[in-house]
């Protein structure tokens, strides 16, 4: 018999921006039983398959999505317990459905609440809520500059593509002063900086958020993997989880000053510089040459239009430098999203 949630949050951000670590972090508790990107129903399933009520519709996205899961990583969902469930409830919607699969798929005593990570999904975040009556987000910001910085050394698409993390960077900033008006109790806006800064501190605002237990105090790095079953230690583009060293938390978050050029660095500010100084970055730049920049993307046909959009509407975008539903782009159709040490609820 599949396990009820208490509550629902999905964890968003865009790349390179520590979602990983803030995955873990919260993990830590016994309560919630945190994954990444496995099930992702708002990007895979959601209003594909209207009415899900129906039942070969229901039937269809269920098989769609068990496909995808035993392809890219190697999990099996008990269908039959999942359909049965779906059939016998009052509420036939895509909340339920994504509920069910988390459900069946994560959930086990003591843990009761889920949360699921999958990038760049930050304009979602209101469908999110209203799927889920209990639902809640957490929204990861981090200066502009070090994701850029980081993207630039991380991605495998040709530059200049990296830049297009400045546009998602102010996208996903502006949503999240919105919703830290429109849904102060149901959406968490941090800050990659104070993660890594104080790590406990922070999880344990979150854990309040989440209606979990936050004096507890369990923090266990040994036992933590990645989200492809290997010892997790930093995941970051500039100190790889075979470097055993102490993560130089600083370095991570200041290293875009001695590495970005000054023509980047202006990029940024000149972009972002209003969103930036609402979450307590700095700038220094007040004016720019404009045509030095353009030429930095000038033969990019996308990034062309983001910077055409921004100029025109003050907007930024929410955009993969690749299209995430194909599978040819998936990383490595082996990989597995995080469990809990010791947690295996494959069937």
């Amino acid at each position: 018999m599949i396990q009820q949630s208490k509550s629902q949050t999905l964890i968003t951000g865009y790349l390179r921006t520590g979602s990983e670590y803030l995955s873990l972090l919260l993990n830590c508790h016994p309560q919630i039983s945190v994954t990444m990107y496995s099930v992702n129903v708002l990007r895979f399933i959601y209003k594909k398959y209207d009415p899900i009520s129906e039942k070969q519709n229901f039937e269809a996205a269920l098989n769609d999505t068990s496909e995808r899961i035993e392809k890219r990583y190697n999990r099996s969902l008990n269908k039959a317990e999942i359909l049965e469930a779906f059939s016998s409830h009052s509420n036939k919607t895509y909340g339920v459905f994504y509920d069910l699969i988390m459900n069946s798929l994560y959930l086990s005593k003591p843990a009761e609440h889920w949360a699921e990570k999958n990038q760049v999904l930050w304009r979602e975040i209101p469908t999110f809520l209203d799927m889920m009556p209990e639902g809640k987000a957490i929204l990861i910001i981090r200066d502009p500059r070090s994701v850029l910085f980081s993207f630039k050394n991380y991605t495998y698409v040709p530059p200049p593509a990296y830049l297009g993390a400045v546009f998602n960077m102010l996208d996903a900033m502006r949503y999240g002063l919105l919703f830290k008006e429109k849904y102060p109790d149901r959406v968490y806006v941090v800050r990659y900086e104070d993660i890594a800064r104080n790590p406990q501190t922070t999880t344990k605002k979150l854990w309040r958020f989440l209606g979990l237990d936050e004096s507890l105090d369990s923090f266990d790095y040994s036992n933590w993997i990645d989200a492809y079953a290997k010892p997790w230690h930093a995941n970051s583009s500039f100190h790889s989880n075979d470097d055993l060293r102490k993560f130089d938390v600083e370095s991570s978050i200041n290293r875009w000053k001695d590495n970005l050029s000054n023509l980047e660095i202006r990029m940024v500010e000149m972009i972002c510089k209003e969103v930036m100084q609402s979450y307590g970055y700095t700038t220094t730049t007040e004016k720019a040459d404009w045509l030095p920049i353009i030429r930095l993307f000038a033969a990019d046909d996308k990034i062309t239009s983001f910077f055409r959009k921004w100029v025109l509407t003050g907007e930024g975008v929410e955009a993969f430098p690749n299209d995430p539903l194909d599978p040819k782009n998936w990383r490595n159709e082996n990989e597995k999203p995080y469990e809990k040490p010791g947690e295996d609820k494959n069937v």
